[in-house]
C-alpha cells in the first residue's frame, strides 16, 4: 500500500465519518483510528515543541524501532507517523513508567498526515519502559513501550 491509497483512505473516513478503518492484507496491516477528542484540536504547521518526558529513552540510546533482545512484551505502533505522550504541549503525559493499564488505555498518541490518532494499550499490565522520545518518527510495528503483563 503506497501513501496515495492511505490518502484515499483518510479521505473516505473524513467523507463518511468513520472513526476507526482496519485492513489487513498479504501480511499488511494497517489501523486508523480518529480520535473524538482530537477532531477539534488545532494541529500545528511544524512538529510541537513537547518537552523532554520522564522515562523516555536518553539521547544516544539504542535505536528504539528495534527492540532489545531478551525485553518485551511491547506495546507497537499500529502505524507510521510521529510519537507523543501527551495530547499537547504542557499536557501530563498518558502514561508514565509504573501506571497500570488496559486494553482501553491511551497511552499515546500517534500523527500521521496531519491527523492525531489515539492509541490504545491493547492489552493489560505495567508500563516497565518507555522506548521512545517525544516528536520521534515511528514505523509500522515499533516497540513504543515494554509491559509487564498483569
Amino acid at each position: 500500500m503506497d501513501l496515495k491509497e492511505i490518502r484515499q483512505i483518510i479521505e473516505l473516513m473524513k467523507r463518511h465519518d468513520l472513526s476507526l478503518f482496519h485492513l489487513e492484507r498479504d501480511g499488511f496491516k494497517i489501523k486508523l483510528r480518529k480520535g473524538v477528542d482530537f477532531a477539534a484540536a488545532p494541529v500545528p504547521a511544524a512538529a510541537p515543541a513537547f518537552a523532554g518526558a520522564p522515562g523516555a529513552a536518553p539521547p544516544g540510546a539504542p535505536d528504539p524501532v528495534a527492540a532489545p533482545a531478551g525485553g518485551g512484551p511491547f506495546i507497537h505502533s499500529p502505524m507510521v507517523g510521529t510519537f507523543y505522550r501527551s495530547s499537547g504541549p504542557g499536557e501530563n503525559s498518558f502514561i508514565n513508567v509504573g501506571d497500570t493499564v488496559d486494553e482501553n488505555t491511551t497511552v499515546c498518541i500517534i500523527e500521521a498526515m496531519k491527523v492525531m490518532n489515539e492509541i490504545k494499550a491493547e492489552k493489560k499490565g505495567v508500563i516497565t519502559r518507555i522506548m521512545v522520545e517525544v516528536s520521534t518518527p515511528v514505523q509500522f510495528d515499533s516497540p513504543l513501550f515494554e509491559i509487564q503483563p498483569a
